[in-house]
């Protein structure tokens, strides 16, 4: 604010206006002084961050120095993760290690939560059990135990499998704030169709759309039984043969446009050993610097198997542009 004209305008006498000047003098000088002093502060708590975070590292690098000559752990890479919840992730290592090696004892499910009372199922009245199935459920997410299913189980059944399965069985004794034990129901009785869906979408939303494996080498076969593949006339396929004919179909395109995929069948023999899934696709191959587009459109269809690691495996496929 200028106030030159105020001053040459004002008629109090000459004394006043050397006060009033100074004033805003002092007024200019204070203005500063607290600005250096802001700014002062402020880069005081800028350093004593950078030294706590500095200080954070250290400590954290001590104790992965500290956990790897203990239990020979190992830590690779850089991650992004700030110094104060990288210490506690390296404590939580550090409790669980303790905890692990310092017993080996096993109690079951039901010990674990503090053996609450529960009734059996045939104890309970029909519109009773998915009242005490809450409770149950309940007791066990207070002790960070916890049970999902991936298909629809009734109350009936869920209640029976907790009670006369799950509750028996053992798991480690051990108690780590933040750590929980999670089950699914599927894990102890697989549903099979659910499986050999699953495996249907993976081949058409990782294998078809080029997605790499695990280990890096390849596309993502998961769901494929290479090893124990068969052709139309139910004759073994090597493996290397089997991996040549996907990777050559794929490799045709840049990349493919799924269109739909829907399933028509699933026939699962009466043992679960063996089933059939038929199907009807409309895809499109595509090149990234053209507009050319190959287009496989029909019925096929995939043999499976149960998997020595879970699931259900391809052993046979039968689709558009892909037969073996």
């Amino acid at each position: 604010m200028d106030f030159k004209p105020w001053l040459k305008s004002n008629p109090f006498p000459f004394n006043i206006k050397f006060i009033f000047l100074y004033l805003i003098i002092l007024y200019s000088i204070f203005k500063h002084i607290n600005n250096y002093w802001s700014l002062t502060e402020k880069l005081s708590v800028m350093n004593k961050e950078k030294n706590k975070d500095l200080n954070q590292k250290i400590d954290n690098e001590l104790k992965k120095k500290e956990l790897q000559k203990k239990y020979g752990a190992d830590f690779r890479g850089e991650g992004n993760i700030s110094p104060e919840l990288e210490n506690q992730w390296l404590n939580y290592i550090d409790e669980f290690e303790k905890q692990f090696n310092s017993t080996t004892e096993q109690i079951s499910v039901w010990e674990y939560i503090g053996q609450p009372a529960y009734q059996k199922i045939n104890e309970l009245s029909p519109n009773e059990i998915s009242k005490e199935l809450e409770r149950v459920l309940a007791v066990m997410r207070e002790n960070n135990i916890y049970l999902d299913t991936f298909c629809e189980v009734d109350d009936n059944e869920l209640y029976r499998f907790i009670t006369e399965e799950l509750f028996v069985y053992e798991i480690d004794n051990m108690n780590i704030p933040g750590m929980s034990t999670n089950f699914i129901y599927e894990e102890f009785h697989p549903n099979a169709k659910f499986d050999i869906e699953m495996a249907f979408d993976n081949f058409f939303t990782s294998t078809m759309q080029k997605h790499t494996s695990i280990d890096g080498k390849g596309y993502d076969l998961t769901y494929v039984d290479t090893k124990n593949h068969k052709n139309a006339i139910n004759e073994p396929v090597d493996k290397k043969t089997v991996i040549e004919k996907i990777n050559n179909f794929l490799n045709t395109f840049d990349y493919f446009e799924i269109i739909s995929n829907e399933i028509l069948e699933i026939t699962i023999n009466q043992d679960k050993t063996d089933a059939q899934i038929d199907f009807r696709i409309h895809i499109n191959g595509r090149f990234h610097k053209s507009k050319e587009t190959i287009t496989y459109k029909g019925n096929g269809f995939f043999k499976l198997k149960p998997s020595e690691y879970g699931g259900w495996d391809i052993y046979h496929i039968n689709m558009p542009g892909l037969k073996f």
